[in-house]
């Protein structure tokens, strides 16, 4: 049988309106009492006892519902939710298909997706996991401490599939040590296939934006992941991904096993350059180069001084 998974005060707090849980605290427990045969179960206990504090705490009429892999807490409609979990099962489905053994399958507890009406619940929640600043205006995130999870804030249907379909795709990549521009460059080619949207269209109007832009200091901002979060850069961050999905897909033409290996192999701290010279063979600064012109487009070594093992939040 497997354990009782208590409910601990002692494992919440309340931060910036929301219970918010101690997962290493949870986690301790579940080594110290759990068998690994009872693992997935008892972390779905876990995940309901937060989600029902986080709906108490939310009011209103939000309500949790779940399917075979997804927890949902939302103020939907019941035929709503259903209808919404349904596109989630569908889409992890098509992801595990198209990523095979790149993507995450952890075995224990389920996704998680979070649909704040609000959008002032919706930023006061992400308050707690992003230091004091200005940043860009956000659609959904995938929120990678303690139990990942998706958090998105209500809209339209088809704009809330082409979220859905972003974010889950971030979260079954999230074990992987990816730099920010390539993340979010599968997000959005999953999201173009799955959903909608995607990399924003090209034109001449934009290129030329992107001239004007782009320099020596803010592509290096671009390879360090930074300016996907600023109200300056987002736009032009996620534009510039999508040039470089174009170059690698179009232009390159690697094999699905070539790019395969390249996504393994890329990494946060060199931003992916010694997996694009070995199986894409070619450097980073020159794919840039085929868009930009000739400039200063490759990542500095190091691009994070001091830093060589723990990735970046």
């Amino acid at each position: 049988m497997t354990p009782e998974v208590p409910d601990r005060d002692d494992w919440f707090s309340e931060e910036l309106g929301f219970p918010r849980p101690d997962w290493q605290a949870v986690s301790g427990w579940m080594q110290a009492q759990v068998g690994q045969a009872d693992l997935h179960a008892s972390w779905q206990q876990a995940a309901r006892h937060w989600l029902t504090r986080l709906r108490n705490g939310l009011g209103g009429k939000y309500a949790m519902a779940e399917s075979a892999h997804f927890h949902l807490l939302s103020e939907l409609e019941l035929s709503q939710q259903d209808e919404q979990l349904k596109f989630l099962e569908t889409i992890r489905i098509r992801l595990l298909d198209t990523l095979g053994d790149i993507a995450w399958a952890p075995g224990t507890g389920k996704h998680v997706v979070l649909r704040f009406t609000e959008q002032d619940d919706y930023f006061a929640y992400l308050s707690y996991f992003y230091p004091d600043g200005n940043y860009a205006t956000s659609g959904g995130v995938l929120l990678s401490r303690g139990y990942v999870h998706v958090a998105y804030p209500a809209a339209t249907a088809n704009y809330e599939r082409a979220v859905l379909a972003h974010e889950l795709t971030h979260n079954l990549l999230c074990h992987l040590p990816l730099p920010r521009w390539l993340d979010e460059m599968l997000a959005m080619l999953f999201q173009a296939q799955i959903a909608n949207g995607g990399a924003p269209a090209m034109n001449a109007e934009l290129a030329e934006q992107h001239y004007a832009f782009w320099d020596a200091s803010r592509i290096q901002q671009f390879w360090r992941g930074e300016l996907f979060r600023t109200e300056e850069g987002q736009e032009l961050s996620y534009g510039l991904a999508g040039v470089l999905q174009v170059l690698i897909l179009t232009d390159l033409r690697p094999s699905p096993e070539k790019f395969r290996r390249f996504v393994l192999r890329a990494k946060w701290h060199d931003a992916g350059a010694l997996a694009a010279r070995e199986e894409l063979g070619i450097k980073l600064g020159d794919l840039v180069g085929r868009f930009l012109g000739s400039g200063d487009w490759s990542p500095a070594e190091p691009l994070w001084p001091g830093k060589s093992e723990a990735v970046p939040g």
